[in-house]
């Protein structure tokens, strides 16, 4: 995995929310090589789209529900290929959880969801200072808007470039059973742990310079304005998702900055934004709007029915 060269210090701006809440619902955050706080992990999973007439339009939102904290966390995984490296990894509180729901919005824009079963849930274990290998889950159309998913242990893909030596995990383990799938700090980084790192000794130098990473939105409905509160609450419980698209672009043009204003249509039979498009806006970096565009298919709109409208983001970095 990449280290850490640059610290994101992200600006809350406009009207988003001081945390990130859609409900009853917690999106986490993206685990990127920090060292962890004492009572916390990470997992990472590979969800794979199987069986779909045409391609998924969106990533897998998947909800679980944590035992201990009796909340649910949701995080959105891009699929990928069984072999493949995990492109995500997302920071959880140790404990145990719950597989509640897995969505997805298929190639014809249907809204398909999977439910677990309160009879036989599926459970997953997150240890503190670990990574929790959740497998591959390929995921199928079932019905007119259900989804099946087969849930499968694989190997470990993750791997330290910087050596266990530099390392701030313990060890990656199998997140159905517990067992050690492999060993990397090891006892050393527990220890550590425990420690609080207060020893400026074993604190590893993760940042070399800090940028500050502003992003504003604003919502125009038209007509349907008496949503815009609504729908501004759905797009700053996944402010990290779209946030995520400009940081990954700053890593190819460092002073990218400016603005972007998307035409979208939301769907009242989906619940979701159907269709976008970039209307105007100085930015025109074509992998970024296109991530944004498939971001914000993802988001649960509350609208009772359809709508189109405006989202304007603006961007800055210092």
């Amino acid at each position: 995995m990449r280290r850490f060269s640059i610290h994101i210090v992200p600006i809350l701006c406009g009207l988003l929310l001081s945390s990130a809440v859609y409900g009853e619902v917690y999106a986490v955050k993206e685990w990127k090589g920090e060292y962890f706080k004492k009572k916390e992990g990470a997992l990472f999973v590979k969800t794979i789209a199987s069986g779909f007439p045409k391609a998924a339009t969106a990533n897998a939102q998947v909800t679980l529900f944590g035992i201990i904290q009796q909340k649910s966390f949701t995080f959105s995984n891009t699929q990928t290929a069984a072999d493949a490296y995990p492109r995500e990894i997302w920071k959880f509180g140790s404990g145990k959880y719950r597989v509640d729901k897995i969505e997805l919005i298929d190639g014809a824009g249907v809204k398909r969801t999977w439910v677990g079963r309160p009879d036989a849930p599926t459970a997953v274990l997150v240890p503190r200072i670990m990574l929790s290998n959740l497998g591959v889950w390929t995921i199928s159309p079932s019905g007119a808007s259900g989804l099946a998913v087969t849930f499968t242990m694989g190997r470990n893909t993750y791997q330290e470039k910087a050596g266990a030596s530099e390392s701030s995990v313990a060890a990656v383990v199998n997140g159905f059973t517990g067992s050690i799938q492999q060993v990397i700090g090891g006892k050393k980084v527990l220890d550590g742990a425990n420690n609080d790192y207060s020893n400026g000794d074993t604190l590893r130098a993760s940042a070399s310079f800090t940028r500050q990473i502003a992003m504003f939105y604003k919502v125009d409905l038209f007509k349907h304005n008496a949503y815009a509160k609504d729908v501004m609450g759905s797009l700053a419980a996944f402010d990290l998702n779209l946030r995520t698209c400009y940081t990954r672009a700053l890593d190819s043009n460092a002073n990218l900055k400016g603005d972007l204003v998307f035409q979208v249509l939301a769907s009242a039979k989906t619940g979701t934004i159907r269709q976008a498009r970039k209307s105007r806006g100085t930015i025109a970096d074509g992998t970024m709007i296109d991530c944004m565009v498939n971001e914000l298919q993802q988001i649960p709109m509350p609208v009772q029915e359809n709508m189109v409208g405006e989202l304007t983001f603006t961007f800055d970095v210092k």
